[in-house]
């Protein structure tokens, strides 16, 4: 053996009415050879004016997702490097997508699971002649002949033409694919660099931003954005963020929605954040954990600190979302105020207050993410507490 055990994973797409016979293929080609085979049906459902091509994969990453492996081999080779870089060229990419696909990285959210294309460097024609030397069998997807799918477009009726005129031009594109990722490389180390000086605490400081370069800001800002597994909004609504949170008069908020995320600048910070949904009046019936809306509340045992338990037992304890009008006392040596100055004394954003969640016992106001406890409520020295933290993404 060579170090690791080989397994396969066939993903059902059931779109050919020849599926079932695919995967029977792969079902006596694995037997044959010893190779244990995990199969995966999935239903590809399209969103918004998501194409079936685009559809198909995001289904097909979703049964990767779930593999139980270290690495994931695919069968990429270089013809498909050639057409993804003028796929994504023709699409209007910058220098990530013109460096097409990456003969190694980590599977998106989820860094212990690599993703390997062994074959980059070798052609269809190379694979299929080494495919008949060793008298191998395979199966032909009957779409990859229809023209009406882009990459099929590109391969049965430009490349063809660009082969006459430029023999040779898969192998140059995949090459310039590769300096393109040289490129992306660098641009990558460079923003990493410069993270270090603008971001405080993983948010973008405004004013550090502001003093660079506007094409070092944007590099930089895509990076933010990469890392956090989002994708990149359409290049000129990128040049308007960043010359917002850049240029935008200081004591205005900002927020730009990012799909899966909501960017903003709130203080002269920049922060990624869920879109968030506050939950519904519950009781706590003292689980450590509880789902309360889009986020999650823990409770902690604690002694001597937090919520004191004896007075807890008092009374129904629920968790409920902010009304307004609530009155709150966390400093014993100061009188109850509103809750709406005190969230604003403890800087706690705006989108932050409407969702929160709310710890009562009856009626009295027990507990406020970021503000702290009611001094009546508060543990004494040696005393068992509980200690609530609320969890937003």
């Amino acid at each position: 053996m060579r170090g690791f055990r080989l397994s396969a994973l066939h993903v059902n797409h059931g779109i050919s009415p020849n599926a079932d016979q695919w995967q029977a293929f792969c079902e006596g080609l694995c037997e044959a050879l010893g190779i244990r085979l995990d199969v995966k049906r999935v239903v590809v459902e399209r969103s918004g004016g998501e194409s079936l091509e685009a559809a198909a994969r995001r289904a097909r990453y979703d049964a990767f997702d779930e593999a139980e492996a270290e690495w994931l081999a695919l069968a990429h080779h270089r013809d498909d490097q050639a057409e993804t870089l003028l796929f994504n060229l023709l699409r209007g990419a910058g220098v990530a997508g013109a460096a097409a696909m990456p003969a190694m990285r980590a599977f998106c959210g989820r860094a212990e699971l690599g993703v390997l294309r062994p074959l980059l460097d070798a052609s269809r024609e190379e694979i299929e002649a080494c495919a008949h030397s060793e008298s191998l069998s395979w199966i032909e997807d009957e779409s990859n002949a229809d023209i009406r799918y882009s990459r099929n477009y590109l391969r049965h009726r430009i490349f063809p033409l660009l082969q006459e005129r430029f023999p040779g031009c898969k192998a140059v594109l995949a090459r310039a694919a590769s300096h393109f990722a040289e490129s992306e490389y660098l641009l990558e180390e460079l923003a990493g660099i410069d993270a270090g000086k603008v971001l405080r605490e993983g948010r973008i400081v405004a004013s550090e931003l502001a003093k660079m370069d506007s094409v070092r800001a944007r590099n930089l800002m895509r990076y933010v954005l990469r890392r956090a597994g989002l994708s990149l909004p359409e290049n000129a609504r990128l040049h308007e963020i960043v010359r917002q949170v850049c240029h935008a008069e200081s004591d205005r908020q900002l927020s730009f929605d990012l799909g899966d995320r909501v960017l903003r600048r709130y203080k002269g910070e920049v922060r990624l954040t869920p879109h968030g949904v506050a939950g519904a009046d519950r009781e706590w019936q003292g689980e450590d954990v509880l789902e309360w809306g889009s986020t999650m509340l823990r409770f902690k045992a604690t002694k001597g600190a937090g919520i004191s338990r004896e007075k807890l037992a008092c009374g129904c304890i629920r968790i409920s979302p902010r009304q307004g009008g609530e009155r709150f006392r966390p400093d014993g040596r100061r009188p109850r105020r509103e809750l709406k100055k005190l969230l604003q004394e403890h800087a706690v954003p705006p989108w932050e207050r409407d969702r929160m969640p709310l710890l009562w016992c009856g009626d009295e106001l027990v507990w406020v993410p970021g503000v702290g406890i009611d001094c009546a409520w508060q543990c004494r020295d040696g005393e068992a507490g509980l200690l609530p933290a609320w969890e937003q993404a």
